[in-house]
């Protein structure tokens, strides 16, 4: 019974999130693309990775850390201490947005820049509170928020079309998804209060925003890197190249959420389990590759035809680099759940080093082919390491318990 549960609830999460990056993916970028061509294009990728670089992974902290110690929290009565979190998120994420959206944009912009911030915070704050949703492991109300906050993109498109601001596009969506969740959740209306697990709570939610940030660092910072090096136009290219694999790796992502939804509520875990899991998702992996290599010419010659030549160079690489990222991502709840918290720190830190390491050493080399290269490179390392403390701290388990 848990198990068909589990399976309905990861259909109902990957059908969730496949519907808003379907949209945004398919209809309103390529729509962007085609009315303000690949150097302003490029521009807008850059700032859309910055926006989600620094909004997505503290929402998505807060998020995790409420869904694994809600329990705890229930259980003494308390309620607090995440919404102080939350406004400090914002504060932060103010300034560094304001700051990015200067450096990239090159000129100072007043509207432009507080549009930016508005969806950045509006995606922080919703980012945080569907976690209301995984608590009740409630995967219905997270299609329809997602199904809603496509309405949003929609809206947004048109008032695009009209106003002329591609940030109407993610303020909508941001707006329309916020709104739903709010009216489904009580976790904003918990006031600032303090609780005597506030410092613990504190110092989880730290370490694990500095590993996630890094990783989403490793995430954005191709477009983020790509665009001082060869430019906005390369970023452009470089974009369209990695879009049918980051779709079906973004489609099935989710299946890390419903895990540690119930994962959450587990005290052990079998080798057994991770290995098949290991071995399930490298075979949709290994599917899902030459999948990308056979639809991508198609797609890409029909929503980017200017330059979809110079993407399908580099797509035998990038599909590769998505697809084992999409291990990476599935597994990541596991090692979260039943690994130190300062383990995901160390992964991360790894990660970085040998990203840039591999990047520089690459570029350098081949150019935009070769950095792509050393993206590859730096995932396979990154999934080694994570199978290799699995196993070491399972084993560590095992001594003790004997």
């Amino acid at each position: 019974m848990i198990k068909r549960k589990i399976i309905f609830d990861s259909i109902l999460s990957i059908s969730a999130t496949t519907i808003p990056i379907l949209l945004l993916q398919l209809i309103i970028l390529p729509t962007i693309a085609l009315e303000l061509g690949d150097i302003k294009y490029g521009l807008i990728i850059t700032l859309i990775s910055m926006s989600n670089l620094f909004s997505l992974p503290f929402g998505n902290v807060l998020n995790n850390i409420r869904l694994l110690l809600n329990e705890k929290y229930a259980e003494n009565k308390l309620n607090g201490d995440f919404n102080i979190l939350l406004l400090s998120g914002m504060m932060i994420n103010t300034i560094v947005i304001i700051i990015g959206t200067i450096y990239y944009m090159g000129f100072f912009s007043f509207f432009d820049i507080l549009l930016i911030v508005i969806f950045s915070l509006l995606n922080l704050i919703r980012e945080y509170i569907i976690v209301s949703f995984r608590i009740l492991i409630n995967y219905k109300y997270i299609l329809i928020n997602n199904l809603i906050m496509g309405l949003g993109y929609l809206a947004g498109l048109v008032a695009f079309k009209f106003i002329g601001y591609w940030q109407l596009i993610y303020l909508f969506g941001a707006f329309f998804s916020l709104f739903f969740v709010s009216k489904k959740s009580n976790l904003l209306k918990e006031g600032f209060k303090v609780t005597k697990f506030f410092y613990n709570t504190t110092y989880k939610v730290i370490i694990l925003y500095i590993s996630s940030f890094v990783k989403s660092v490793l995430k954005y910072a191709d477009k983020l890197l790509i665009f001082p090096l060869l430019g906005p136009s390369a970023v452009a290219t470089y974009y369209s190249a990695t879009l049918i694999g980051k779709i079906i790796s973004m489609g099935i992502t989710p299946l890390s959420g419903v895990m540690l939804s119930y994962l959450a509520k587990m005290k052990d875990f079998k080798i057994k389990i991770f290995i098949k899991i290991l071995l399930a998702i490298s075979l949709i992996g290994f599917i899902g590759y030459f999948l990308v290599l056979f639809i991508s010419a198609p797609i890409l010659k029909l929503l980017y035809p200017n330059w979809a030549e110079e993407s399908l160079k580099l797509v035998h690489i990038t599909a590769a680099t998505s697809m084992v990222g999409l291990i990476n991502v599935v597994i990541h709840p596991i090692i979260l759940k039943f690994s130190h918290i300062n383990w995901q720190l160390f992964i991360n830190l790894i990660n970085l080093l040998t990203y840039t390491v591999m990047v520089y050493l690459f570029f350098n080399l081949y150019g935009l082919i070769g950095f792509c290269l050393g993206i590859l490179i730096s995932s396979i390392i990154k999934l080694a390491l994570m199978i290799s403390i699995f196993i070491y701290n399972y084993r560590k388990k095992l001594k003790i318990k004997l």
